[in-house]
């Protein structure tokens, strides 16, 4: 009913969480029935209920403000909208968040934390709110502020339910109903009156200045619970009465989903945000991953050229270091992505779609994708001797930009399916090791048994290694032969290709097969994603 501000109570595993999860239309454990208002399945009425759930998850780079706005535009619509600015400029002066509004939320206290995560939920403008032991962590005066914010969301109309574990006299008579959960079962709901009444007709007489809800829960959970809890649910069914439904009412949701193309772009946003306070460290990265690697294999292979005998496994290591350098440092980057961020994501599953949130992982790769390429090519062959050097410079970064794209591709879908086992850092080197062993580097692909080209041909580095290969080894027309050199001798770049396997057609080949590893590890990391969403919302 309208102004209810009710209290689960019950003890420890008694199932006030699942219940409450289950009451907000997010459970996904195997049950019957449904929960409805006024005859409607609340899952076909978002926005209707709201939870804000015991453990906070947010995005802790960005501000208060940047949050809600993230929130209205992907909730209800454009935050700009005269409205949507009113209602939530209300919002942070009801719940005390006004001065905090450019505050990170990192950097914010427990008690400000709930506050913060009180006001998503009321976005939406929800008919009923359900809270998760919303003072759990919190002071006495933190818990109150909450509290009393709660107790005047009630007020103004709605449903407020909280679950709330062992609270003090004074918390608990600020509720004006009960409900009281025992052995995975509603064992009472009512009235602070109809609860001890019914404990009463039990025999169960709560002593004067004594903690009722203490009373209560010890009552269902001492040695005598059994007992306890079969009579109190015996006569609380025998005390009920059905009630005829109130007259059906229309029932407006404010919430609407973005399409696709927008979700991406909030989604983004937000990544952004977090990026450009990680510029530092992104920079670090940079100095110390890239640049110094790139002067180390430059000093390493000063002068070099192919068109020697002995140049010619020095240009094949600068290829492979080139290549291995960026597809290990781009896909090992991606791999941690959705460990970090995974209960966040189940936390906000239906708020966007699954293919959505994994684009923009994607996205959010391809400024690392083009930069460290660029930076490694433009050092490490500074003193190397290219035949038309800035041209195959050039077409090196291109190369290995799109080759970053699919290890970044890679490391996603291996951390999308493997992120919730923990077991990612155990698969990753055992899948590194054949699929770089298809690079060429290290033995000669044309020797390789008809069963293990599979395996060829979805290896980033395969296609990275035949590419840059190509690239070079074309250019070099004629190769020293000694006189003294010990057969055979290799006479051309194109001996080159052909002794280690390499593809003449590698211009289609190569671009094909970087977009099919980049399509099929995609799809892996939407399958992984998915079987996330599936298990539902995080609590």
């Amino acid at each position: 009913m309208e102004n209810e501000f009710a209290a689960v109570i019950g003890p420890s595993g008694a199932g006030k969480t699942t219940f409450l999860v289950a009451l907000a239309g997010k459970t996904r454990l195997p049950s019957d029935g449904m929960v409805t208002v006024r005859g409607t399945d609340i899952k076909d009425l978002p926005g209707i209920v709201e939870m804000v759930p015991q453990f906070d998850v947010f995005v802790e780079k960005i501000t208060v403000m940047e949050h809600l706005v993230f929130m209205i535009e992907m909730k209800i619509g454009d935050s700009k909208n005269p409205i949507n600015c009113t209602k939530l400029n209300a919002l942070l002066k009801e719940l005390r968040l006004s001065s905090l509004k450019n505050t990170s939320i990192g950097c914010l206290s427990g008690g400000e934390r709930k506050l913060l995560s009180l006001a998503t939920s009321l976005l939406s403008d929800p008919q009923i709110l359900i809270c998760d032991e919303p003072t759990t962590g919190l002071d006495s005066y933190n818990a109150f502020l909450v509290v009393e914010s709660l107790r005047n969301l009630a007020s103004s109309g709605r449903v407020v339910v909280c679950s709330v574990h062992q609270p003090s006299s004074d918390l608990f008579r600020e509720f004006n109903s009960i409900m009281l959960m025992a052995q995975g079962k509603l064992v009472f709901h009512g009235s602070h009156d109809e609860c001890r009444e019914l404990f009463k007709s039990v025999n169960l007489n709560c002593p004067k200045n004594y903690n009722p809800a203490e009373y209560y829960i010890r009552s269902v959970s001492g040695l005598n619970s059994d007992s306890n809890v079969g009579r109190l649910l015996y006569s609380f069914k025998e005390r009920s009465q059905c009630k005829t439904d109130e007259e059906t009412k229309a029932i407006h949701t404010q919430t609407h989903r973005r399409n696709w193309f927008k979700q991406v772009h909030l989604l983004l946003w937000r990544t952004s945000l977090t990026l450009k306070r990680d510029m530092r460290s992104e920079i670090y990265q940079l100095l110390l991953g890239v640049i110094m690697s790139s002067i180390v294999m430059g000093t390493c292979y000063v002068g070099i050229s192919g068109t020697t005998q002995r140049g010619i496994q020095d240009i094949r290591g600068l290829l492979w270091l080139m290549t291995s350098e960026v597809s290990f440092s781009v896909s090992y980057c991606a791999l941690y992505v959705f460990e970090t961020d995974l209960t966040l994501f189940r936390r906000e599953v239906g708020l966007y779609s699954c293919t959505a949130y994994f684009v923009t992982a994607f996205l959010r790769f391809v400024p690392r994708c083009v930069v460290w390429p660029i930076t490694l090519v433009l050092i490490a062959t500074l003193a190397v001797d290219l035949p038309e050097h800035s041209l195959t410079a050039v077409e090196f970064i291109a190369v290995l930009i799109v080759t970053a794209l699919s290890a970044s591709a890679y490391g996603l879908g291996m951390g999308a399916l493997f992120s919730s086992t923990g077991l990612m850092s155990d698969v990753m080197p055992c899948a590194d090791l054949p699929l770089f062993l298809m690079s060429g580097a290290f033995l000669r692909l044309s020797s390789l048994p008809r069963w293990l080209y599979p395996v060829k041909y979805v290896s980033h580095f395969y296609y990275g290694m035949d590419a840059v290969s190509n690239i070079y080894w074309r250019k070099i027309g004629e190769i020293d032969c000694p006189s003294n050199s010990t057969p055979p001798c290799v006479r051309d770049g194109d001996s080159v290709l052909s002794e280690t396997g390499y593809s003449e057609n590698f211009v289609l080949q190569d671009s094909l097969g970087l977009i099919l590893v980049i399509v099929m590890w995609s799809l892996l990391g939407y399958l992984g994603l998915k079987r996330e969403e599936k298990k539902g919302y995080a609590y």
